[in-house]
């Protein structure tokens, strides 16, 4: 009796062991919403009775209660599952549809093969078909984009990035790079920019930049990028003229004509420094020509045409030291463009030796002063001495050949020593000894020759 009394005590105080352990993660599953496991009962009764049953029947058949309490708590203890999920890639709207044209799609081809020349290998079209709708799909594949073959707004984002390179001018802006852009656009394509050169980089510059970009196959942006500019000056640059390594008298010869213009303040050095580079850099800009800073023929051509006149003395290139350009048969007198002729022309001081119709070689020349002027006309040389002295000056004149009375051509010391400054008493004074020497061995009696102003 009293066995049986001590066993049901056992029994409840377990019983109530388990109803307090259990109660709070019945309470949990109530807050939480968590679906109670299969086989549990929904009731704190129900659960104190089974327990209580389990527990009786483990007390009649073991004697370790606590690991029964222990295996009571975990049955009434609720397991839970977290499943992950990826959440669904937003749509993106279509930028260029499949079945399109126009320079949307050529900016898309430009910018494809830029990538992968794989991927556009045709010419620049601007039409949407399924050959382009393959590049993209490549594209998008090799980018780890949602392939659909259509260029939507992430595909289009993506593929812009890839091409782009540094912007160097862009609307808004103004300074020296702007007009250089105005300068070479123009040279290009007139009708590019009309206007002045401004250094303003506005709408209408920016449209223009566009323009020379979808006509030259290059990404569409209207902005002054690397690339674009690139191509730009490529297209500009002509040969240089005169550099560095250009002889004494060239350089000589650039300093005085930019010394003409107000560039150059300093002595004709012969020597094309930093300091002459950035002058010529200052030209450029004044002047309107792609901005450089080295003498290209384009430069050359803008400082000659802005210090010279044609038809007339190049006192430039004459004190620098150089001979005179070799003219062309239509700057010529007429008389001078048929036959053997040395034709001296007194407004440019040259004689230009030609041979049927062909100017072979020119000379600087000096003729007679005041009151003692050399004769103008058409004449015959008459006759010709390698060394003679003269009759009334007693002054050497070698290679002389005479053409109107005691009037020749010859060499004259005087003048490759004075120049200008002095002049001959009629004659035709050569200062080149090695041209004139040429000439004489070249020239036969009965030549014509032509004195014209």
């Amino acid at each position: 009796m009293d066995r049986n009394r001590t066993v049901g005590t056992v029994a409840a105080g377990l019983t109530a062991l388990a109803l307090a352990v259990t109660a709070p993660a019945a309470r949990a599953d109530d807050l939480t919403g968590t679906p109670t496991p299969p086989g549990s009962s929904m009731s704190t009764g129900a659960t104190a009775e089974s327990t209580s049953t389990e527990t009786s029947t483990t007390t009649t058949t073991s004697t370790a209660p606590s690991t029964t309490t222990s295996s009571a708590t975990t049955t009434a203890t609720p397991s839970t599952t977290t499943t992950a999920t990826t959440p669904p890639i937003p749509p993106s709207p279509v930028v260029i549809p499949a079945g399109s044209e126009g320079d949307k799609v050529k900016n898309l081809q430009v910018r494809l093969r830029l990538v992968k020349p794989s991927y556009w290998t045709l010419r620049i079209s601007g039409y949407y078909g399924w050959t382009l709708g393959q590049g993209v799909l490549a594209f998008q594949r090799d980018q780890s984009l949602p392939q659909s073959g259509v260029v939507d707004q992430r595909t289009w984002n993506r593929l812009v990035a890839l091409t782009a390179t540094p912007t160097l001018a862009k609307e808004g802006v103004s300074g020296d790079i702007v007009k250089d852009l105005q300068v070479r656009i123009r040279i290009v394509r007139a009708s590019w920019w009309p206007l002045r050169v401004s250094g303003y980089y506005g709408w209408t510059l920016g449209q223009s930049v566009l323009a020379f970009q979808r006509t030259y196959d290059l990404p569409q942006s209207g902005v002054l990028d690397q690339r674009t500019w690139s191509r730009l000056v490529a297209m500009t640059t002509t040969t240089v003229t005169v550099s560095t390594t250009s002889p004494v008298a060239n350089i000589r010869e650039l300093q005085r004509r930019l010394a003409a213009k107000g560039f150059w303040p300093y002595a004709y050095s012969g020597v094309y420094g930093w300091t002459l580079g950035q002058k010529v850099l200052a030209f450029q800009r004044a002047y309107d020509v792609p901005q450089s800073g080295v003498v290209d023929s384009r430069t050359w051509a803008r400082l000659r045409a802005l210090t010279y006149t044609p038809g007339t003395f190049d006192k430039h290139r004459y004190n620098a030291g150089l001979r005179p350009l070799l003219p062309t048969l239509a700057s010529l007198d007429k008389r001078c463009r048929t036959g053997r002729v040395m034709c001296v022309d007194k407004a440019t001081r040259t004689l230009t030796w030609v041979v049927d119709g062909k100017p072979l070689s020119v000379m600087w020349a000096r003729f007679g002063g005041p009151g003692r002027e050399t004769r103008e006309g058409t004449f015959h040389v008459s006759r010709k001495y390698e060394y003679v002295v003269s009759n009334l000056y007693f002054t050497p004149m070698p290679y002389s050949m005479f053409f109107s009375g005691g009037q020749a051509v010859h060499y004259s010391s005087n003048f490759a020593r004075l120049g200008y400054a002095s002049a001959s008493h009629g004659c035709v004074n050569i200062a080149d000894h090695a041209q004139v020497k040429a000439l004489f061995f070249s020239v036969r009696v009965g030549d014509k020759v032509v004195v014209h102003p």
